[in-house]
């Protein structure tokens, strides 16, 4: 899959007004960093980044950033690290570039999805998805857009921590306690109905003994 395409130029100018200059005209100031190369303010195409971030890798795509420059034009592969936005619009105001090649080392948060009926729902246990992203630390070209569990086989009282799930080659889960992603538990009987039974049971005992 092709890299998305985002176009800069360098900027030799810095400080709110250029920086109010450039959103008033659609684009957005920005930084790259990172790698062998120098610290470059960029200008870049807000609409693209936006596209970018809105997407399902979200802050986690690589994109081919290619900068116009007459003394120092450079095409390298980048991650948004940060990004700004407005208070109030909300939209972008500001982000910041990291240089990153194929094998360059991320950490990153991931979505997590579950997919099938397990087992132990067909017998009434509860499916509950105690994590809904995880952070893990992988290669730049191999972050997964979402990581998916297939429940299908979860029968009940099983767990999935975070040293278990189900992660490509290269790719580890990030933790200090092996935290559970998946439980699959029969519900508790409620107290309510507890009660009324102990309530039940308590009646005709206490009849027997009036009676005595």
């Amino acid at each position: 899959m092709e890299n998305p395409l985002i176009r800069a130029k360098a900027r030799d100018f810095v400080g709110k007004g250029f920086a109010r200059k450039v959103r008033a005209l659609g684009f957005l100031p920005a930084v790259l960093y990172g790698g062998e190369g120098e610290p470059r303010p960029l200008v870049v195409d807000a609409k693209a980044v936006t596209n970018v971030l809105n997407g399902k890798g979200g802050r986690n795509t690589i994109v081919s950033l290619s900068i116009e420059d007459e003394k120092a034009p450079e095409q390298t592969l980048a991650v948004v690290r940060e990004f700004q936005v407005h208070p109030v619009k909300r939209n972008l105001e500001h982000c910041d570039f990291l240089r990153v090649g194929e094998g360059t080392e991320l950490t990153v948060k991931v979505p997590v999805r579950l997919t099938g009926k397990s087992e132990g729902e067909k017998l009434g246990a509860h499916l509950n998805l105690a994590m809904r992203q995880v952070t893990l630390r992988c290669r730049a070209g191999s972050v997964p857009e979402e990581i998916v569990i297939d429940v299908t086989p979860f029968k009940v009282g099983q767990v999935m921590t975070l040293s278990q799930l189900p992660l490509g080659e290269g790719a580890r889960a990030m933790f200090v306690k092996d935290n559970a992603v998946v439980t699959l538990k029969m519900p508790r009987a409620e107290k309510g109905a507890a009660g009324e039974e102990a309530e039940g049971a308590e009646a005709p005992a206490a009849a027997e003994a009036t009676k005595a």
